[in-house]
This record gives C-alpha cells, sequence and structure tokens, in this order.
C-alpha cells in the first residue's frame, strides 16, 4: 500500500511519523518536539499500533536469528549514546528519557507490564521521541527507507484488520 492509497487519516499520520523520525535523524530537538505535536494530533490508537507494527518490524530485520539480553541491551546503549549529546533537553523541556527506551523496546517486543501496575510519570513527548530514536537508529543500521517501512506497517495493519477470524 502506497501512503497514496490510505485514508486521509493515514496519510496524516504516516506524515507525523516522517517528521518526528526526520527531526530524530536531524538531530534537531526543536523540531523534534513539534513534530511530537502533529502525532499527539493523531488518532492514538491507531500511531501506536503503526508505531508498534514499525518498530517490531525492524527490531525483526535487525535481528533475524531473534534478540538475547546482550542484543537489547546493545541496542538500547547505542540508541542512548547516540541522542544524549543532542537530545539534552531545551529550557523548559527535558531531555531523553533512557526510561522511555526501555518500554519502547519492551513494548516491540509484546513485553508489558501488568495491567495493575504502577505507571512512570512521563513527559508526553518522552516516548515518541524514544521511538523515534529507535526507529532511526535501525533504520540507518539496515540502510533502510522510511517510506517502505511505513508502507509495510500500514499492509500489515490493514491485513490483520481485514482478516476474518474463524
Amino acid at each position: 500500500m502506497t501512503m497514496s492509497e490510505l485514508p486521509p487519516q493515514g496519510r496524516i499520520l504516516a506524515r507525523a511519523v516522517s517528521a518526528v523520525v526526520d527531526a530524530a535523524r536531524q538531530q534537531d530537538p526543536v523540531t523534534l518536539r513539534a513534530a511530537c505535536a502533529q502525532l499527539h494530533a493523531c488518532d492514538e490508537t491507531l500511531a501506536r499500533e503503526i508505531l508498534h507494527r514499525l518498530t517490531l518490524g525492524l527490531v525483526e530485520r535487525a535481528y533475524p536469528d531473534g534478540l538475547d539480553a546482550d542484543d537489547i541491551q546493545g541496542l538500547f546503549d547505542e540508541v542512548v549514546r547516540q541522542a544524549s549529546p543532542w537530545l539534552t533537553g531545551l529550557p523548559d523541556q527535558p531531555g531523553l528519557d533512557p526510561y522511555a527506551v526501555v518500554i519502547v523496546l519492551a513494548g516491540a517486543l509484546s513485553i508489558h507490564p501488568p495491567d495493575d501496575a504502577p505507571r512512570p510519570s512521563l513527559d508526553p513527548d518522552a516516548l515518541p521521541i524514544a521511538c523515534a530514536l529507535v526507529v532511526d537508529h535501525l533504520l540507518t543500521r539496515l540502510g533502510a527507507r522510511l517510506p517502505a517501512e511505513l508502507a509495510r506497517a500500514f499492509d500489515e495493519l490493514h491485513t490483520a484488520q481485514t482478516m476474518e477470524i474463524p
């Protein structure tokens, strides 16, 4: 499915995801925060689903034989080490939250705390920023392009939504 074939809501989300990942790639914290605002304006459930599918697909391609604890620790370290120097926080805005990177990596692997577990208080942009950093890092590692990966994520979602359950 190409971006032009997406419904209007899907195209808006694709542009917002592209904006946040592009801002991470450009290492521009001001643009990154603005892109997060675009993402927050999208349907939250759809945004989470697409970001999950995008991140999971990239993780699966980067680690085709599966991940172990050392792989996850290495990926976490690389993402945080690369982003920390430029994402140190602006006045009245927090910098990189390493815990958010942990949440993104765990969530991509479908590891979630129990529903009744306490949730940490995070800046509203912490998870989109962490996800953009992980996605950008994996795109770079794989030599992949975001439009193709976004199209794959939307295709997977479309297939999941149209499959008949026996």
